[in-house]
């Protein structure tokens, strides 16, 4: 188990580092077409389909961050008056809701990336189905942090006989 947790959390290491990459190439490439333009009055044609790529890639990469750590948007001015017990089984459904929008997100993504293979992108001539890709990847990691999270969440709504610490860095 602890293999496949140190496998986890190098996997969302990863994951952090190329959103960071995603969002340093993004800021650079508009800065320097800024630059180009507004100055020197010429600019690359390539410049908006790169940077739109990373601004998708970098939200995508970012929102299946987002579940792993419970950071996504919430309101808990409902929930803060039930009873624990009551929120932790709401928290699990919310998250199993969230698996469901990630297998949903892996068809989708499939099936427009297959729809795209054969156009590209007239600046680049990358293939449209670059843009898309992070749909069906992102879609895995929103599924199976979401799972993470609910079956972290399990401890709470079961729990075991003998008081343990959770875990909140699994």
């Amino acid at each position: 188990m602890s293999l496949l947790r140190n496998i986890c959390r190098t996997l969302f290491k990863v994951l952090e580092w190329f959103a960071i990459i995603c969002m340093v190439v993004l800021t650079l490439i508009v800065f320097m077409d800024v630059i180009l333009r507004y100055i020197f009055k010429q600019g690359f044609s390539w410049t908006q389909e790169i940077a739109t790529l990373m601004l998708v890639w970098f939200s995508f990469i970012g929102m299946a961050i987002g579940v792993l750590e419970k950071i996504h948007i919430s309101i808990e001015m409902f929930t803060s008056k039930l009873p624990d017990k009551a929120v932790a089984v709401l928290e699990c459904l919310n998250h199993i809701l969230i698996a469901v929008f990630g297998g949903t997100m892996i068809y989708f993504g499939a099936v427009i990336m297959d729809m795209t293979k054969l156009s590209t992108m007239p600046a680049t001539k990358l293939p449209s189905s670059v843009l898309y890709i992070i749909l069906p990847l992102s879609g895995t990691l929103v599924l199976l942090n979401a799972v993470l999270v609910a079956i972290r969440q399990d401890k709470k709504i079961f729990p075991a006989n003998s008081p343990e610490k959770e875990d909140h860095n699994a």
